[in-house]
């Protein structure tokens, strides 16, 4: 199993209707890649204040790395990809990904 998590600042200038929009063609991937097991967003939701500006997120999950991989380089994502980065607040920087096989352990 492998779990891919990105967390995201976006720009705010960003409606929620937007940001709602981006998730919504997110989830849309599972229809080209199947490979994506599950997919789940939610707003940063904590009196902790520990998510460093990060205000989104989104959790998917393939069966393995290769699995993943054929999302990261899949060409409908790698396009979508392109239309998300502009709206973050700076860029690449603003996105924070991070996967990690729960069965493996360390």
């Amino acid at each position: 199993m492998m779990k891919h998590i990105v967390f995201l600042q976006f720009k705010e200038s960003l409606t929620k209707q937007d940001i709602q929009l981006v998730f919504d063609r997110l989830g849309e991937l599972r229809e080209p890649i199947p490979q994506i097991k599950s997919y789940k967003y939610g707003k940063y939701d904590s009196n902790e204040g520990a998510n460093q500006g990060f205000d989104y997120g989104f959790e998917m999950e393939f069966d393995n790395a290769a699995d993943r991989d054929i999302y990261l380089h899949h060409p409908v994502h790698v396009a979508l990809a392109g239309t998300i980065i502009p709206q973050l607040k700076d860029g690449l920087n603003s996105l924070l990904a991070f996967d990690y096989d729960p069965t493996k352990g360390l």
